[in-house]
């Protein structure tokens, strides 16, 4: 028999400055292991986890949650255990219609452990209409949470005080003021130097090429040394990072050097929606005079004039297979994706920025081809992983008894050994001594050498036999072969697929590619031969 834990990791939940213990990932998966552990009647149920990380509550476009619902529908399983009913959802009409109409009909039970709400309490009763109550009261709860904070931040930009998390280049917070900006003489001459370098003349490459020349740390290497334990900055910095056009462009185009605070840039929809907009420039809030400019006024408006234009163009929404994929080799830096005409290829452009490095300069990379190796290699890898899984099944259904046996076999054939090494030094005493012939010793000695390989391989086939028992009941294991089962069935392959798996993928000269895939971990011992 099976049971399903859902576990859910909201995107405010990641954000590591709210983010509480008992929320995280591990804790919820521990909270339910011991409610199972506590309760004798799921003790030879198999257990599968479906994990969110990062999805609102309030949004039922969850992917883990919709394949969990799949198998519900399929019959694969009769019992759902979750947190809490805020984990598992917090529109108290759609919790109605699962917990009155949806989950009877499919003949499912579900358990909320925080919220001592067990459905079987509740077989031929409206029960739900309590949970339905305690659900209007998450609801109202977020949403009126989610309004209140975003009434006192704008309120706040409006009266110029500073609400970002991190102060921009060029800046820190106030000690005695955290919405009050004060002047990073660390770095501040780099800032003044960019606007000068524009006022004569230069273009944002040129300027670049000179602060890459002078070894200049770029934003994202500052902040990662001064922030160090912040994932944010640690992502952004790469063996390749380097000014570039882009973050040249942003610092000569930002207001707030000027002294005046700039808010309310992103819009957040609020607790159904992950991602922010971009908010016309007009409705951004602006308040000038807010703290110590770095340039004037005049010096901001004239280097807007030295920024070489670029007309506006229409951002495809198209999405294509190899998105946030394809990196330089060399420096790590993500490709650039060129399209001339119907041949589409990738290039490393660090040379626009660096005089000196071993990049492929010159160098492009076809889509298409890339794509080839990359599909066959992912292809391949998810097929090796649920052969894997079956082999491990097979495995498992082939040991004679449990993991207490399987070790005290272990332990039973390494005290062979033991006894086998000493019965060699006890040969060699005899010999020694005279007690017996050098060809009576070399036929024990023979014996032994035969012996002692039949125990190491008994051991190693022992230790395997472990090993793949405790993968098989590896939950994150389970997650990871049931979801290759999916991409393996698809129609075709997407590239929410690719970045589920694949880490990056490198190019170097001469088409060689190299593949870094997710969840190393886990996979290590899996994927091994």
């Amino acid at each position: 028999m099976k049971l399903y834990l859902y576990i859910r990791l909201s995107s405010a939940d990641k954000d590591l400055k709210y983010k509480t213990e008992s929320e995280s990932i591990a804790n919820q998966r521990e909270l339910l292991h011991q409610y199972l552990k506590s309760h004798n009647e799921f003790s030879n149920y198999e257990v599968e986890e479906f994990i969110d990380d990062g999805y609102s509550g309030t949004n039922d476009n969850r992917p883990s949650f919709e394949r969990m619902i799949e198998h519900l529908k399929n019959g694969d399983c009769k019992l759902v255990i979750c947190k809490d009913f805020s984990r598992f959802f917090r529109d108290y009409v759609e919790i109605g219609d699962y917990l009155e109409r949806i989950f009877p009909f499919l003949g499912v039970r579900f358990i909320s452990v925080n919220d001592n709400y067990d459905s079987n309490d509740y077989i031929g009763t409206t029960g739900g209409l309590d949970v339905v109550m305690q659900s209007i009261v998450y609801s109202f709860y977020s949403k009126d949470l989610s309004q209140k904070i975003k009434t006192v931040m704008r309120a706040k930009a409006k009266k110029g005080q500073f609400i970002g998390s991190f102060p921009p280049y060029g800046y820190i917070k106030d000690p005695e003021n955290k919405n009050h900006l004060v002047i990073d003489e660390n770095v501040a001459h780099v800032v003044r130097r960019i606007f000068e370098m524009a006022i004569d003349g230069k273009v944002v490459s040129e300027i670049s090429v000179a602060l890459n020349n002078d070894k200049i740390e770029t934003p994202s290497q500052y902040f990662a040394k001064k922030y160090p334990d912040c994932k944010k900055f640690k992502k952004r910095v790469s063996k390749g990072n380097c000014w570039d056009s882009s973050n040249v462009r942003r610092i000569l185009q930002h207001k707030i050097y000027t002294g005046a605070t700039v808010s309310q840039i992103r819009e957040w929809k609020g607790i159904d929606v992950a991602q922010t907009t971009m908010r016309d420039e007009a409705d951004w809030i602006v308040v000038p005079n807010c703290h110590e400019a770095i340039v004037s006024d005049d010096e901001f408006n004239e280097a807007q004039k030295a920024i070489r234009r670029v007309g506006k163009y229409e951002r495809s929404n198209k999405e294509y297979l190899l998105r946030s994929l394809i990196r330089c080799g060399i420096c790590g830096r993500v490709m650039t994706r060129n399209a001339r005409g119907k041949v589409i290829t990738y290039y490393c452009d660090k040379s626009r920025f660096v005089e000196d490095t071993e990049c492929p300069v010159g160098e492009r990379f076809k889509e298409q081809d890339l794509e080839k190796v990359i599909l066959d290699n992912f292809l391949q890898f998810l097929s090796l992983l649920v052969d894997r899984e079956k082999k491990l099944k097979e495995a498992v259904a082939k040991t004679k008894g449990s993991e207490s046996y399987l070790k005290q076999s272990i332990l039973k054939i390494e005290k062979s050994i033991k006894q086998n090494s000493q019965s060699k030094i006890t040969a060699y005493e005899r010999y020694s001594d005279g007690i017996i012939s050098r060809n009576e010793f070399m036929i024990i000695r023979e014996q032994l050498a035969i012996e002692l390989d039949k125990f190491n391989e008994e051991k190693e086939n022992l230790e395997h036999q472990l090993k793949d028992l405790e993968n098989a009941v590896n939950p994150e294991l389970k997650q990871l072969t049931s979801t290759a089962h999916e991409f393996l069935n698809a129609e075709q392959v997407t590239n929410q697929m690719l970045l589920y798996f694949i880490d990056r993928v490198y190019v170097y000269s001469g088409m060689r590619i190299e593949i870094q895939y997710k969840f190393k971990d886990t996979l290590k011992d899996v994927l091994e031969p």
